[in-house]
């Protein structure tokens, strides 16, 4: 009879951090819900710039730095002018990468996508968001941002040796 090893949790750096962001993230839509959205611009476009520099020095890619260093400037700048056009870019992109991920795990079952389908979720929630109410789409967003959290940190680091 051949013993079958159990799931070990393997923890590191970026799935904790990536943890804390979402649930970051999450309990500022829950508290704030509509409000967050000054806070949410900012922090994409201040990581964009930062994506953006990162690209131009460190990676030598000249227009792939540019675009990313001036839509998160833009973002920062005029982010709360343009809130509509915003959440609908970003609600589009989760949903791209919602699916795109959803396609790649499509092997690995239903409980291996749940952040991908969460994902997805949230990006439906954002372009449908000016047309619903607002704060409620806020606080389902936050507390699906939280889950993914503890999807990201426990659901996709158990590891079968």
């Amino acid at each position: 009879m051949a013993k079958k090893k159990a799931a070990k949790l393997k923890l590191s750096t970026s799935n904790i951090l990536t943890c804390l962001v979402y649930a970051v993230i999450g309990v500022l839509l829950c508290i704030f819900k509509g409000g967050s959205l000054n806070i949410l611009m900012t922090v994409v476009g201040a990581l964009l710039v930062v994506l953006g520099l990162v690209d131009l020095i460190k990676n030598k890619q000249v227009g792939k730095g540019l675009i990313e260093a001036l839509l998160g400037a833009a973002i920062i700048v005029c982010g709360w002018l343009v809130v509509d056009l915003v959440l609908l870019i970003l609600g589009v992109v989760l949903i791209v990468k919602g699916v795109m991920e959803i396609v790649k795990n499509r092997k690995a079952g239903f409980v291996a996508n749940l952040s991908s389908i969460m994902l997805l979720v949230i990006g439906v929630l954002l372009v449908v968001a000016n047309w619903v109410l607002l704060d409620f789409m806020f606080i389902i967003a936050g507390v699906i941002f939280i889950v993914n959290g503890v999807l990201a940190l426990f659901g996709k680091t158990l590891i079968k040796k």
